[in-house]
């Protein structure tokens, strides 16, 4: 019984509550009567700015190693012992610069031997051209005599026999001639061996031998990069690939510079998505002539891909995101209007806003909890421009 009226007395507390919750909602004339119209929204204080438009250039981020543009490992053609080193680590040569020279003793011989060969020859070649001129003189005569009948037939068999000896001879001393000239030509080419110079124009970036180093033919001796202009091998988002074209700009950063901004262009785009990473290889040609930055650098690139001017830019303040949803509040004639936004690039306190919102609204830049679509704003609140 006792628990009856516990039940009875909490159900008729629960009727009073809602009784009185609904006189509160009620409105009431002048004379007090009920309207049921809602209460009257106060207006809300906020701070207000102005859209602004601004002009940003659209870019793609890259990373990558910046790179030599040109390299190439010197070696010796010849074996023997380094003579002269004429540069080091370092140093910068042009292309054709003398870099080392190798013991030339036996390639000096090898040169001499050879054109006293070819001396020879030649000297060959003369004597038996005289000798076959000679012979062919004679045949031409003994072949007139042989028509008047007045030299034998074995006679001027013999002398015919002689004239093609003599031909013969020569097309041997013109064969050993052109051997020895061969021969030469060869010695010449080892003695240049022992002469190294660079192929390229570039810097040393590593010396393999010493002087008085004995080396074998195709030793390695010197490495040589060129970095008056560098490569960038970078890559870039598949997302972003075909924004992405040969000839445009890029500004790369590098650590050991901070801020300090290098301009170059974008040479080479990779034709395939690497399907693991999903982006692209992509290589920028960086001019590199104060010699500054080195191979081997990490670096940063800013690819321009674009210009676009008018951008309505608001205050961070006025951009509102909650569980997904980002938005700003458009004041037009006292009222706030909700409008859904993409925000983009961040120029200071300033962030882009994609969305129905143009340069020279003005929006709401505080007490953005409290404002709702539709919401009155306080007349006397501050503003910014």
């Amino acid at each position: 019984v006792r628990g009856k009226r516990l039940a009875t007395a909490f159900s008729a507390l629960c009727i009073m509550l809602l009784a009185f919750v609904s006189a509160c909602s009620k409105g009431k004339t002048e004379n007090g009567a009920e309207t049921g119209a809602p209460p009257q929204v106060l207006s809300v204080s906020a701070l207000m700015a102005k859209a602004e438009a601004r002009t940003i250039e659209r870019t793609v981020e890259t990373t990558g190693t910046l790179d030599a543009s040109d390299e190439a490992l010197v070696g010796s053609e010849a074996a023997g012992t380094v003579e002269k080193l004429f540069v080091d680590l370092g140093d910068r040569v042009k292309a054709g610069d003398v870099m080392a020279i190798v013991d030339q003793r036996e390639a000096e011989l090898n040169i001499r031997d050879s054109a006293a060969t070819f001396d020879s020859a030649e000297k060959t070649v003369l004597k038996e051209l005289a000798r076959k001129e000679d012979s062919a003189a004679s045949l031409k005569r003994y072949e007139e005599l042989y028509k008047e009948a007045l030299v034998s037939q074995a006679q001027f068999d013999g002398v015919k026999t002689q004239s093609e000896v003599a031909a013969a001879s020569y097309n041997e001393a013109l064969s050993r001639l052109e051997g020895a000239k061969a021969r030469l030509s060869m010695s010449k080419k080892k003695f240049s061996d022992t002469v190294l110079k660079a192929p390229i124009s570039g810097e040393v970036s590593k010396r393999y031998v010493s002087a008085g180093e004995v080396i074998r033919a195709q030793s390695p001796v010197f490495r040589l990069v060129s970095s008056r202009s560098l490569k960038l091998r970078g890559t870039i988002p598949e997302a972003f690939v075909p924004l992405v074209l040969p000839g445009q700009e890029i500004t790369v950063t590098v650590a050991a510079y901070g801020d300090r901004q290098f301009k170059g262009i974008i040479k080479r785009v990779g034709p395939e998505v690497n399907p693991s990473t999903r982006t692209l290889d992509i290589e920028a040609l960086v001019p590199n002539p104060d010699n500054v930055l080195k191979p081997g650098f990490f670096a940063r690139g800013l690819i321009i891909t674009g210009k676009d001017e008018t951008v309505p830019f608001v205050p961070t303040g006025a951009v509102y995101s909650f569980a997904g949803v980002t938005k700003v509040f458009v004041i037009k004639d006292g009222v706030a209007s909700e409008r859904p936004v993409k925000t983009g690039v961040r120029q200071g306190d300033l962030v882009e806003v994609a969305g129905d919102v143009k340069p020279g609204d003005t929006v709401a830049a505080s007490n953005l909890l409290n404002l709702f679509d539709g919401a009155k704003l306080n007349p006397a609140v501050n503003s910014r421009d």
